[in-house]
């Protein structure tokens, strides 16, 4: 099984976010079916951190910080197929 890397990934863009947030079930929370919304929302972000195993995305966090103290985990995806593994607590 491969392992699961972890990594800020800045440019991610908003299709994979889209497909993860599907995957994970968040979707019905979220604006999926404006892309342009969720580019918005990837590129304001101030911290995205992403979860790929064999270079698939399975796991995101958005998130709001001043990278000093606070941050505001906006966004916890991770597709149910991976669910129960770890890979959110992960992403915190």
């Amino acid at each position: 099984m491969d392992e699961v890397v972890y990594t800020e990934e800045p440019d991610l863009g908003a299709a994979e976010f889209r497909a993860v947030l599907v995957e994970s079930g968040l979707a019905a929370r979220r604006p999926v079916e404006d892309e342009a919304r969720l580019g918005a929302m990837l590129r304001r972000a101030d911290l995205i951190v992403t979860a790929r195993r064999a270079g698939a995305l399975v796991g995101v966090a958005r998130s709001l910080t001043d990278r000093v103290y606070c941050c505001y985990l906006s966004d916890l995806a991770v597709s149910k197929k991976m669910q129960g593994q770890g890979i959110g607590t992960g992403l915190i």
